[in-house]
């Protein structure tokens, strides 16, 4: 082989050879970008389609809504322990609900999204309706007018829904302003209201 062949071929070999070492480079960068895309797709978890297009992270978080829509006042609010005086039955008692002043056929709304568990008309309470959400949370609105309920039982509700309007069915605060009563319950206890509706106050 003369000179100038084993120069060509020398010179070949080392192109050929940088060439194998940039396509390796190359293809170990994008084995690296691949990884790091899933690892940081598996740790965030998945994305499902949010109001504003694919991709976007949706809330899990339950934040419920107020039960009325207008500006409202707390005629009685919540007390688990503390007596209140009821003046209808002239008595003291705990209070383990909010009764908030709303005129007669203010709409009922649904606070969270949930299932219509029951739907009856309570001696003291009056027309009630029970939705049970997740996380074993439940809300139950009492003295609503029993001809104008518009769920039924095991009726799917979304957050906001109307369920019905106020009435005057309750017995144990007949004389009371018209207003709703509304209880919260965490796996089968009473809670405060409070700790997850932000009431709409005047």
């Amino acid at each position: 082989m003369s000179t100038y062949n084993k120069i060509n071929s020398t010179t070949n070999f080392k192109g050929e050879r940088k060439r194998h070492i940039l396509a390796s480079s190359v293809l170990v960068v994008l084995v690296l970008a691949v990884t790091a895309t899933v690892t940081v797709v598996s740790l965030t978890g998945p994305r499902r389609k949010g109001p504003n297009g694919p991709g976007e992270e949706v809330s899990t978080a339950i934040v419920f809504g107020s039960p009325v829509r207008e500006y409202t006042s707390i005629l009685k609010n919540c007390s688990l322990t503390e007596l209140q005086y009821n003046s209808t039955l002239k008595w003291w008692e705990s209070h383990k609900r909010v009764t908030v002043a709303a005129p007669l056929g203010t709409p009922v709304l649904a606070t969270f999204a949930g299932t219509v568990t029951s739907i009856q008309s309570h001696t003291k309470f009056g027309q009630q309706v029970t939705i049970e959400h997740r996380d074993g949370l439940k809300t139950v609105y009492s003295n609503l007018d029993n001809k104008n309920l518009q769920v039924a039982e095991g009726q799917r509700v979304e957050k906001g829904q109307q369920i019905g309007v106020v009435g005057q069915t309750a017995n144990n605060e007949f004389t009371a302003t018209p207003h709703l009563q509304i209880e919260v319950y965490k796996n089968n206890k009473r809670i405060d209201p409070n700790d997850y509706i932000d009431f709409p106050i005047k």
